[in-house]
Parts: structure tokens; sequence; C-alpha cells
């Protein structure tokens, strides 16, 4: 194949790639969020009709899927009602383990989320108790820089197109509010009640360059340190604070913990939050337009060794 012939070939492909990313980039953004509407120790809280943060004015934790006393485990009939999930009482995703679980977003395409009160509100006319304790993934009144799991917030996603999620977190009632992350591959599968009282997260990762057993939350959920994909770190050097992204595999539900990074103390559950998720996949056809090069060239190479 003569040079010519090459560099047309290979503008065609060029122009083909850039009329793919955009046809991509310009694809309008597809999401469902999902809320669970109970609030302390599993109270309906589908009457709510006001955006509110917190919701229950700080009293405790929220997400109790299975009832106060954890039962019946096992199933995707929650004892909670739930909005955005096709069933009043049903779990996003079929989720049927043992934890809490606040939410839920699916992504069928590349585009952007929101899970807020005041998003179920405006979707579903329901304002749901969205908000964490001010040190639930780290409290800056313990000793040893650890978090407590009593308020932490779990939620699912799943992205039919796989590419790179980013995920921020901002408070609603007071500035500066830091929050932290960590984010497991798959759900929760134990069969036990999970035991919201106790500590997780000891030593905020901040002299860790891989996860250990202390990041994990533990309370009976069935994650392993092989589940994590991504994590704040604390410390002197924080990093992933806020805003952390994380590769996601099309078609795989993964786990969202949140709490607050030491704005106060892991009881303190005095501010609701907005969390915004962002999925960019990887254009197939930039995949295509280099096996194509790779196809011209191999030509190109046979072309000259037969001469």
């Amino acid at each position: 194949m003569k040079p010519t012939k090459i560099a047309k070939a290979v503008a065609m492909a060029i122009t083909g790639t850039v009329m793919s990313v955009g046809a991509i980039s310009n694809a309008s953004a597809s999401s469902t969020t999902m809320y669970n509407l109970s609030t302390y120790e599993g109270n309906d809280f589908s009457s709510n009709t006001t955006a509110c943060a917190p919701c229950n004015g700080g009293a405790g934790t929220d997400g109790w899927v299975w009832g106060f006393n954890g039962a019946p485990l096992g199933s995707t009939n929650s004892v909670a009602a739930w909005a955005g999930t096709g069933g009043t009482n049903t779990t996003p995703f079929g989720y049927n383990g043992g934890g809490v679980l606040h939410w839920g977003v699916h992504m069928t395409a590349n585009g952007t989320a929101e899970i807020s009160s005041q998003d179920s509100l405006t979707r579903y006319g329901v304002g749901a108790d969205i908000d964490t304790a001010k040190g639930a993934w780290s409290d800056q009144g313990l000793s040893g820089a650890q978090g407590w799991r009593h308020d932490v917030d779990f939620g699912l996603f799943k992205s039919d197109v796989g590419g790179t999620v980013t995920v921020n977190a901002q408070g609603i009632n007071q500035s500066g509010t830091n929050f932290g992350f960590t984010i497991f591959k798959g759900m929760d599968t134990s069969t036990v009640d999970y035991n919201h009282h106790g500590s997780w997260n000891l030593g905020n990762n901040t002299q860790l360059s891989a996860p250990t057993s202390s990041s994990l939350p533990k309370g009976n959920t069935s994650f392993s340190v092989a589940d994590m994909v991504a994590y704040s770190i604390g410390g002197t050097t924080p990093s992933n604070l806020n805003t952390i992204s994380f590769n996601a595999e099309a078609g795989q539900i993964y786990t969202i913990a949140l709490g607050g990074y030491r704005n106060g103390s892991w009881g303190a559950t005095q501010d609701g939050y907005k969390l915004s998720i962002s999925a960019v996949p990887v254009p197939g056809a930039v995949w295509l337009f280099g096996s194509a090069m790779a196809g011209l060239i191999g030509l190109r190479g046979r072309k000259k060794s037969t001469t």
C-alpha cells in the first residue's frame, strides 16, 4: 500500500473515531437513583414531603433494611420502604445481605447522577434521610484515629458501561465538611445481622501504601481487603477526601461506604450530604482505531517483504 493510501486510510479512521467519540460524549445521560425511606431504627419515613439534612434531627443511624432486629435476612423484600427500585419494599439490585443500605444508583450510559434528599423529593415526592455522622469515617475525638460504623452510609453503584467513575460529596448545612470513602467491588453477602456498634478504619490508612483489615467496616459484613478498589487516606497528608475515582467494570456492582472525616464526633449526625457521581466510559471506537492502525502497519510491512 502506498503512503498516500495509508494517509487517506488513517484520516478516515481518525474522522470515524472523532465522530464516534462525539456521538458518545453527546449521548444523553440515563440514571436511576434509589432510596431507603426508613429513618432512625427503621422507622417509616415514606410520608416525608420535604428535603431535609438531617431528616431525623441527628437522632441516629438510618438505612435499616430488615428491621430493627435484623430480620428477615436472605430476602429482597425489605421491611423498609424503597423508592426507585420497582417495588415498594424491593431492595436495589436484589441486595439481601445483612448490613444497612441507604441508596443505590444505576447508570445505563455515561453521564451524571445525584444522591440527595432533594433528588429523592424531586423524583419520588419523598425526602429521603441522606446524612452521615461528622466523624463516621474518622472521628477527631477518638484516640488512634478511627471511624465508627454506627453512622456510616452505604450505597450501591452499577454502570452498564465500563469506565472511570468519580464520586464527590458535599455537605449541605455547613462549610468545610470533609468526607472519607471506601469503595468495594461487589455487595455485602453476609447472612448475619449488621453490628452497628464498633470501630473501623483504624489508623485511617495514614501509613499505608495498601489497605489492610483495619480498613474494613466489619460488623459481620463480608467485605475483604481484596474487594477494596479505592479508598481515602487521612492523617497529615490526606488524599481522596471529598472526591474519589475508580475504574468500574460494565455491569459490576460496587459498594460505596462514606462518612464524615474529622468534622466532629461519630455520633454527631448534624449535616446531610449531596453525592455527585459521574461516569466516563472508554469509547469503544478508540480501541477499534488502534486495531485498524495495527492492521494497516502490518499490511504495509507485508507489502515491503513481498517486494
